[in-house]
């Protein structure tokens, strides 16, 4: 009995031994489950997906292919005019922030109901600061039509060229050499501002003084009219004497100039030497 016994038990692990044994087989032969689905997909299988969902589209849509196109080329023009516009004010003789080249590509690229001053933040600098927005705008319209100059947000309405001598330290010889040069001269120009000028403050000057004129001037004597008149006229001259002078724009220096006493620092949103202050 006892020898019936152990050949069962025998059997009987032998055949839990085979049950065991089957799985573990299956599992070092089980199949992934991307192969059982169908062949590996492999790189040119990815591109003839792609290319026929392109051709799909294509016949299903024809003008799919033409409005990637005009984008592609909207945006190679629009890179392109901001190098001519980085170019321009790194090349500008003057100190002046990152601004259209002339008040017509201000315009041409300035709408005031969506915002006319983009954001946009290149090498450090913005190109026109929130408060300015309508006024340059409006500098725009009317610059354009007169034909008037630029630099910055400033309009030039006339300039003239200048005789500059300069005197530089030769590298060769260390000697101290004198450079002729001619540089433009702003014989006339109004700040970014003008149109508050115009539209405020003449009117607001003009308004109390022919206010005082009809109330008050009448019946005075003939030095207190003289004085009044003298005062008044000088008031308005010198505001237009102040208001189309160059207030100081720095000519631009890329290198260090002669006149440097150690003082002078970098200036990144004019790309230039300026003096401290």
């Amino acid at each position: 009995m006892s020898a019936v016994r152990r050949g069962i038990s025998s059997s009987s692990a032998s055949s839990k031994n085979k049950n065991t044994a089957r799985p573990t087989k299956m599992n070092k032969e089980e199949i992934p489950l991307s192969e059982s689905l169908g062949p590996p997909l492999t790189s040119a299988t990815l591109d003839g997906a792609d290319s026929d969902e392109e051709n799909y589209n294509n016949n299903n849509n024809g003008n799919s292919s033409g409005a990637r196109g005009t984008l592609n080329i909207e945006q190679r023009y629009e890179q392109e005019r901001q190098a001519s516009k980085v170019k321009h004010w790194r090349d500008n003789s003057h100190c002046a922030g990152l601004v259209e080249p002339t008040w017509q590509d201000e315009l041409n690229h300035s709408n005031p109901c969506c915002g006319c001053c983009p954001n946009v933040d290149l090498d450090g600098s913005d190109e026109i600061e929130a408060g300015a927005c309508g006024c340059v705008y409006i500098s725009a319209f009317v610059c354009s039509k007169l034909g008037a100059g630029r630099v910055g947000n400033m309009a030039i309405l006339k300039q003239s060229q200048e005789w500059v001598e300069e005197i530089q330290e030769d590298e060769e010889t260390g000697q101290d050499t004198k450079r002729r040069f001619t540089r433009p001269r702003f014989d006339c120009i109004v700040g970014p501002f003008w149109p508050m000028l115009v539209c405020v403050t003449y009117p607001l000057i003009i308004g109390v003084s022919f206010w005082t004129l009809v109330t008050s001037i009448p019946g005075k004597s003939f030095l207190l009219q003289a004085f009044w008149a003298l005062c008044t006229g000088g008031l308005l001259l010198s505001l237009t004497l102040v208001s189309c002078r160059d207030p100081g724009i720095l000519p631009k220096y890329s290198q260090s100039p002669p006149q440097d006493d150690g003082s002078w620092r970098w200036n990144d949103q004019a790309q230039s030497y300026r003096p401290r202050g």
